[in-house]
């Protein structure tokens, strides 16, 4: 997938790759209306052809849309863009859960992913 650091996806300016996975990248982007940093999902273009990975992404919104809980990143925005669905997410600085297995964390750091 090309680096779209510098785009825009509709009124996000992409500013930095942050992860990608077997479905979707992801970036942060900044809100230039709201003037805030977020995290922009966007399906793969390979993942287009699927008509199971374009449901599975839709329900995905669909499903963040409707739960409002603490821990569970809600969604801000949802769209399309040149053919391609993407999600919008508050930015959580500090780097994936992904980013942290494998390492071993500090007690303090555990107990604050483990307690709620």
């Amino acid at each position: 997938m090309a680096n779209l650091t510098g785009k825009y996806i509709d009124r996000y300016q992409i500013t930095e790759h942050l992860g990608q996975g077997g479905m979707a990248v992801v970036y942060k982007a900044h809100d230039t209306r709201l003037e805030r940093d977020v995290a922009l999902k966007l399906i793969l273009p390979a993942a287009i052809q699927s008509e199971k990975a374009l449901k599975r992404f839709d329900i995905e919104a669909k499903t963040l849309a409707q739960l409002s809980h603490p821990n569970i990143v809600g969604i801000i925005d949802y769209g399309m863009h040149s053919e391609q669905p993407y999600l919008v997410m508050p930015y959580m600085p500090g780097g994936s859960l992904k980013q942290k297995l494998g390492k071993p964390l500090p007690y303090q750091e555990a107990a604050k992913l483990l307690l709620p």
